[in-house]
């Protein structure tokens, strides 16, 4: 029986396939994130193409590229993924959704990082990832308590053999002044390897009379133990003493038309002295890792928190008959956080024949305690704004 001759975009579809099988390790990049990395997707350290679930990651290079200044800008060109809820003049909290279901936590280096439920929300600068990490879909079984759509781990810079130092110092739009550090390397010739990122950044906000402010460090050191054993002790500390707004604006006047114009880029409907956010944030840590050989191996992740933010703002009614009055409420909240997780993960390779098994047990616990103190005085006793003609 004869075959018919195939198309030539055909033939060059299949020889591109083909391809890879024929490539070198030298034509390949490969990414070393350290011992004590493990998959997001199974707690193992299978590669995302060896994972049979969707996962989506944003790398350091791509964090680089685009210059993000928080998480939820890192995700918005991600397919399922829907961020930045109440508008990109809001970053305060990452804010987004996973096909279709709020997401108001990320993990960080696998372990949770722990929200009150109001508005103390730790919030990781991407100056300090490596990487993000997307799952999409329901992870319950290893990771507790997670919306069905998915999560995001957000992966911290480890510390590198190569040394290396980078000194940034920047300025740009909206009064921008920044410096930062990201410094690696060996101490000497011990068996101790550093990492150190540190931040200082203050800048005007996209909305008129707010500014945001942010100073972190986070060093983190390797302390290779013996030839099996390696603990990471990491420290982040963030101080934000000033982070924008939280006060939306209406729909009439911004995406849809109003008979007395279209609102500007940079409207507030808030108040310039009863607008403030001011959050510390301190994340201690360790990660133990040790090789008993044969495939088998035991990582312990913990991490203690401790984070405080004092919050002043106003509420908006909805719009009035007018098309452009808006009656507000003035509140604000103090909140404080102490929080502790744990999470032991006893993972195996083993070769049967010609299958390969990956083998995942775990014990993990997590304990929070919050107070949350809130004064509201239910009456929109603030004084209303006028969206065209606002008197701050």
């Amino acid at each position: 029986m004869r075959h018919p001759a195939l198309p030539p975009l055909t033939l060059a579809v299949a020889s591109l396939l083909a391809t890879p099988a024929l490539a070198t390790d030298a034509d390949e990049t490969v990414m070393v994130l350290g011992k004590t990395y493990r998959n997001t997707a199974t707690k193992t350290r299978l590669t995302p193409l060896e994972t049979p679930q969707a996962i989506s990651v944003v790398d350091r290079e791509t964090l680089s590229l685009r210059a993000v200044r928080s998480v939820s800008e890192s995700l918005r060109y991600l397919p399922g993924v829907n961020t930045e809820l109440r508008g990109g003049a809001v970053s305060r909290l990452d804010l987004f959704n996973i096909r279709g279901f709020d997401n108001y936590q990320n993990s960080y280096d696998g372990l949770l990082l722990q929200y009150n439920g109001w508005n103390l929300q730790p919030q990781i600068d991407p100056i300090a990832l490596e990487q993000v990490e997307v799952f999409k879909g329901p992870t319950s079984v290893l990771y507790g308590s997670m919306p069905p759509g998915g999560m995001v781990n957000l992966i911290a810079k480890a510390p590198r053999r190569e040394a290396a130092t980078e000194l940034s110092v920047a300025s740009g739009s909206h009064a921008l002044r920044e410096a930062s550090i990201d410094s690696t390397g060996p101490l000497g010739q011990s068996p101790l390897t550093y990492r150190l990122v540190g931040l200082a950044r203050k800048q005007e906000g996209q909305a008129v009379t707010s500014t945001q402010e942010r100073y972190l460090i986070a060093p983190s050191l390797d302390w290779q133990l013996g030839e099996r054993t390696l603990l990471n002790l990491n420290l982040y500390y963030q101080k934000d003493p000033a982070m924008g707004i939280y006060t939306t604006v209406p729909a009439s006047g911004s995406v849809h038309g109003n008979p007395h114009g279209q609102l500007a880029s940079d409207a507030f409907l808030g108040d310039r002295n009863w607008n403030h956010y001011e959050r510390e944030v301190t994340l201690l840590g360790y990660k133990l890792n040790h090789d008993f050989g044969n495939g088998w191996q035991f990582l312990q992740n913990t991490r203690y928190t401790d984070a405080s933010a004092q919050q002043r703002n106003t509420y908006n009614a909805p719009l009035a008959a007018d098309q452009r009055t808006v009656a507000r409420n003035a509140y604000l909240t103090d909140e404080v956080s102490h929080g502790l997780v744990i999470d032991n993960q006893l993972s195996a390779r083993l070769d049967v024949g010609r299958w390969q098994h990956h083998l995942l047990l775990g014990l993990d616990a997590q304990r929070l305690n919050a107070d949350v103190r809130y004064l509201d005085t239910l009456d929109y006793s603030a004084p209303a704004i006028d969206l065209f003609t606002p008197d701050r």
